[in-house]
């Protein structure tokens, strides 16, 4: 009995902590979920802060501000949602910003110019308000009539108080801008501001330098009275352009440029020429068309012309194609010399067909120039190439050969030394391009010397002649075997015969006196036949 009883007594506390603990809940919930800030906040545009303490209900502890006040002007009108936390929960209040305050401002009389500008600012000074403010004219004043006005000015605030400010305004029988013609004589006059001649004026500012010789606008001082006051001196363009008309041609189809139916165009300012109306480029003959002349102020001038349209049926012409004779082997330029004009067009090429023409062979042919203008007309000339064969006689080439031996070859050099000159000189002047004409040698070696191109043959004949006319023994030695053909000589220079190639090598050995042996053991290490040749048909070289 005892032990229920306090298992019951027991069970009674704890009901009756969790319920306290649960009503100690509530309530700090309530005391936390309660309004805590005033629902609104109304402050004067301008304020300079807002106190924390002013959105609160009654005095907190832990309070501050959420919404960044940093970033809020307090100098424009509106309602601005502010979230401020309290203790841990965040509230929200309304701060709205009024401007109930009329602006402030001080009037200023003005003093004008006949028909000059004035804005509605010129007329009051001192403007005080916490808030943007736009000023305007109640009635917008009149500055063509001298004399004094009543000026009423509005000023309003964001908030839409307003205030009429009244000024002044003195309208001088002066005027605001005086013109001058651009490109002529500046004779602007004190007189020429006024109107009437008992008020007194005096330019301060030295017109004399300003350049009139394009439209601009020079402000200046002048004196009127005693008061100093700026005009203005307005440079302008009301001259029309000047320009005489003259007579034009067009092709049937093509519309014509209008500025090349006036000339001597002038005027101080750029210039545009059109038609009046478009004239009909699809009709042949003559009709007249009228020209404007037309300047960038609107000035224009209007004249009359008239334009022949015509038909273009005239082919091009082609002139300087002749006939021409050349050697075998020879190239030929076969557009030098050669041009072609046309009535109608300036820009025109010709063609030249030369594929029936082969240069490499003896005969005559034909090659075909054409040329075709952008109306169609075609025009076609030939002219006969005559290919002869090229035989080079002895004279022919050593005269060549004799100019050579002249620069290389010295008194008393012995033949080896004359040999190693020539192999000098061929290698160095003959460049290598892997064709040449093999039908004769003396050709060869004629080609080679005046072109400075060719082959493995080409070296060879070079040599040959060179060799031959310096009095030095020497024989074509030819390869046998091998995927292609190889040519070189052999030389006796009075101690044996010795290979000699002047012909270059991928291994760019010297070549220039070598054994037999030597060619042998190149030959094996380059393969490909390269200096195997039949020995049976050749003196033998020294061993050594």
């Amino acid at each position: 009995m005892k032990r229920r009883k306090k298992k019951r007594i027991l069970q009674v506390s704890i009901m009756l902590l969790s319920l306290f603990a649960l009503i100690i809940v509530a309530g700090i919930s309530y005391l936390e979920a309660r309004p805590m800030l005033v629902k609104a906040l109304t402050i004067e545009a301008g304020t300079s802060s807002v106190d924390l303490n002013d959105f609160l209900l009654k005095e907190e502890k832990n309070v501050s501000f959420v919404t960044d006040m940093n970033n809020l002007d307090m100098n424009v009108p509106g309602v601005y949602e502010i979230e401020i936390q309290v203790n841990r929960r965040v509230h929200t209040s309304v701060l709205e910003i009024v401007d109930t305050i009329p602006p402030k401002a001080d009037p200023l009389d003005v003093v004008a110019l006949k028909d000059e500008n004035v804005n509605a600012l010129d007329f009051v000074e001192n403007i005080i308000d916490n808030t943007e403010v736009n000023v305007s004219f109640i009635n917008e004043p009149d500055t063509s009539v001298p004399g004094e006005k009543l000026v009423k000015v509005a000023i309003e605030d964001m908030g839409r108080n307003h205030i009429v400010v009244e000024s002044t305004l003195t309208i001088l029988d002066v005027k605001s801008v005086v013109e001058v013609e651009a490109g002529t004589v500046m004779d602007i006059k004190p007189s020429d501001f006024v109107k009437n001649a008992d008020i007194e004026v005096r330019i301060l500012s030295d017109i004399s330098q300003l350049d009139i010789s394009m439209p601009t606008v020079h402000p200046i001082e002048i004196e009127v009275d005693g008061r100093v006051l700026k005009t203005d001196i307005a440079v302008v363009d009301t001259t029309p352009p000047s320009a005489t008309a003259v007579n034009g041609q067009a092709w049937l189809g093509e519309a014509l440029d209008p500025s090349v139916l006036v000339q001597d165009v002038f005027d101080i300012s750029p210039v545009e020429v059109s038609f009046a109306g478009q004239p009909d480029f699809n009709l042949l003959g003559d009709q007249e068309v009228d020209i404007i002349v037309e300047d960038i102020y609107g000035n224009k001038t209007e004249l009359k012309t008239s334009i022949n349209v015509r038909e273009d049926r005239e082919a091009p012409v082609i002139s300087g194609v002749r006939d021409q004779t050349v050697y075998e082997g020879e190239t030929i330029s076969y557009k030098k010399g050669v041009s072609v004009t046309d009535n109608k067009d300036s820009d025109l090429t010709f063609q030249v067909d030369s594929t029936k023409v082969n240069l490499n062979k003896s005969g005559s042919y034909t090659v075909t120039y054409s040329a075709k203008d952008s109306s169609g007309n075609k025009a076609v000339k030939t002219a006969t190439i005559t290919v002869i064969p090229f035989v080079v006689s002895d004279e022919m080439l050593y005269e060549k050969v004799d100019k050579i031996l002249d620069k290389i070859v010295d008194e008393g050099m012995t033949k080896r030394e004359i040999a190693y000159e020539i192999y000098l000189w061929v290698k160095g002047h003959v460049a290598y391009t892997g064709s040449s004409d093999k039908s004769d040698w003396k050709k060869g070696a004629y080609l080679g010397i005046e072109k400075g191109l060719g082959d493995c043959f080409t070296y060879y004949a070079v040599s040959e002649a060179l060799l031959t006319r310096a009095g030095i023994d020497n024989m074509r030695v030819t390869r046998v075997g091998g995927r292609t053909q190889h040519f070189w000589n052999l030389i006796d220079c009075g101690d044996g015969w010795y290979h000699f190639d002047t012909c270059p090598n991928k291994d760019k050995i010297d070549t220039f006196m070598l054994t037999d042996a030597q060619v042998e053991e190149y030959t094996k290490k380059r393969g490909n036949n390269y200096y195997n040749f039949d020995k049976s048909l050749y003196p033998r070289t020294p061993e050594n």
